[in-house]
């Protein structure tokens, strides 16, 4: 029975985040304020980044449902995707 590649690519990403993590683990500990900062810093920079492309966008001022209605589908399908993926394990 041939494996699945899905399951491959997923230990592949997980053994690489497990053996990171161990690398990372010691300077996280010593600098959380800093990494902290960099996290909000970086996320707040994609969101501002999305805003000012979106309001680029003409089509997105005249129909701004266009951004609202698949990020509500997204979100939806992301929970249904997590609770049928918990009730797997």
């Amino acid at each position: 029975m041939p494996t699945d590649p899905l399951l491959k690519i997923e230990q592949m990403v997980r053994d690489l985040h497990d053996h990171a993590g161990k690398r990372a683990e010691p300077v996280l500990r010593r600098y959380p304020l800093l990494f902290a900062f960099l996290l909000v810093f970086s996320a707040a920079a994609i969101l501002h980044g999305f805003d000012l492309w979106a309001d680029q966008v003409p089509f997105f001022h005249e129909y701004p449902v266009a951004l609202i209605v698949p990020g509500v589908i997204a979100l939806m399908l992301t929970g249904t995707l997590y609770k049928s993926l918990k009730k797997m394990d």
